[in-house]
């Protein structure tokens, strides 16, 4: 749970701060459709207190912010102020259209990865998701789907404006994967 809260904050941070944003969509009916988009920050620390661990940044935009960081940080006694911080984000969802009545399914995992104690600062978080669902409606004009996950559970979403929707139907199955990470780095 701890590595969740930690990726939360992160993409938070890369998703919420006015930043450079790169984008690339693949879009094929027959292939499904594959989103990704990178978030790039740097930011210099301001200061840092080890015992609440809080490190205050300012970020590029001039803003400047604390952010609590994760016991398990191994390295936090080497960042210093005036270091520099450099986050970049990825988000990816991969949906792909199955035939129909093939049955839903969910899965989920995390890797995290730090350096180890003495070097140089910085960690590595992904987190995969992967989940389907049966379609159960489509609204072309309001660009909604609805369909029931694994657990029967009925939801609806909007669907990007870029995505064409004739090609889907309703008892279709769909699956869609979505990968967050996260890599920071710490440099004098």
């Amino acid at each position: 749970m701890k590595i969740l809260l930690g990726l939360i904050a992160a993409i938070s941070l890369c998703l919420l701060s006015p930043v450079a944003k790169s984008r690339a969509q693949a879009l094929s009916p027959e292939h499904g459709i594959d989103d990704v988009e990178v978030v790039t920050i740097t930011a210099v620390v301001d200061s840092i207190n080890l015992e609440k661990h809080q490190v205050k940044l300012t970020l590029d935009d001039g803003k400047t912010k604390t952010y609590k960081v994760d016991k398990s940080a191994q390295n936090l006694d080497q960042v210093k102020v005036g270091d520099h911080v450099k986050i970049a984000c990825t988000e990816e969802l991969m949906v792909s259209v199955n035939k129909a009545g093939e049955a839903p399914s969910a899965a989920t995992g995390s890797v995290v990865g730090v350096n180890p104690k003495g070097s140089k600062p910085g960690v590595v978080l992904v987190e995969t998701t992967a989940i389907s669902g049966k379609i159960l409606a489509i609204n072309t004009e309001k660009r909604k789907v609805t369909y029931e996950d694994v657990e029967g559970k009925k939801k609806t979403v909007t669907v990007h404006k870029n995505v064409d929707l004739s090609g889907l139907a309703v008892g279709e199955s769909v699956d869609a994967v979505l990968t967050d990470s996260v890599v920071i780095a710490v440099t004098k």
